[in-house]
């Protein structure tokens, strides 16, 4: 029997997280990235086996992983579009929006959008973790193909993860308030936080200041790119979470 082939186009937190697992459960895995210092340390990393130009990753691998940030998975997802045909039987996207990817994917063979509810507020492969996806939720929207969604299904049960379908529309709506806007406001706290003495909130700060000052390290030009594409969804739940704290506001104000 030959040995099955993932093939990762990113190398960073999440395609290196995904290629340590994987290579720990049998896959050979080769892989690619834009930045050829991040592919050649997940390879020291453990998370390849080999680096490998993304034509190769195309022409060798039984999957494929797209594992760039949002924008540029769409740019991925067209140009497989345009290939006139994809070896792999499986392609298969970790971005944290879905409908614009849906939309980007119409025509690419074997492509199941989908999105790991995992990660840290580290970068890189240096970051990379073969636990991540331990227990973890891992969302793909059906494609229509059972047998498809099955192959993605398996896939994310092998990495630890716990698998299921939500439509694309339902899931950017939901995550615009379990994800984006938790980090929205991590960054908005942390820009606030800097406006205070510098020892007081150091000496200061409690557990949960400390976890949104964590997530507030967060790649800001990656999440800067998903609450563009998710910006509608993003703006009704922040403005929400506005009218929510204005109400908290006036009712402290009544009690002076």
């Amino acid at each position: 029997m030959s040995e099955r082939v993932l093939g990762i186009i990113g190398t960073g937190l999440i395609g290196a997280s995904i290629g340590l697992r994987a290579r720990s459960e049998g896959w050979f895995v080769v892989g690619c990235d834009a930045d050829g210092a991040a592919a050649e340390e997940a390879l020291r990393r453990g998370a390849l086996d080999a680096v490998v130009g993304r034509d190769g990753v195309i022409a060798r691998a039984d999957v494929v992983t797209i594992a760039v940030p949002p924008l540029a998975t769409i740019e991925e997802l067209h140009r497989l579009g345009d290939l006139p045909a994809v070896r792999a039987e499986l392609v298969f996207d970790v971005a944290s929006v879905k409908l614009p990817i849906v939309q980007a994917a119409l025509g690419v063979k074997n492509f199941v959008a989908s999105h790991p509810m995992a990660g840290r507020e580290r970068s890189g492969p240096g970051a990379a973790d073969a636990g991540l996806f331990e227990d973890r939720s891992w969302a793909y929207v059906p494609s229509g193909d059972e047998w498809l969604d099955g192959r993605l299904r398996s896939f994310a049960l092998a990495l630890g993860a716990r698998p299921f379908a939500i439509d694309a529309a339902l899931h950017d709506r939901t995550v615009a308030l379990t994800s984006h806007l938790p980090q929205l406001v991590a960054f908005a706290f942390v820009e606030r936080l800097q406006e205070l003495d510098a020892d007081a909130r150091e000496g200061l700060s409690g557990p949960v200041a400390r976890e949104l000052r964590r997530i507030g390290a967060s790649d800001r030009e990656l999440w800067r790119e998903i609450f563009e594409l998710n910006r509608a969804d993003l703006a009704r739940e922040a403005r929400a979470l506005a009218a929510r704290l204005d109400r908290a506001a006036d009712a402290l104000d009544d009690r002076r």
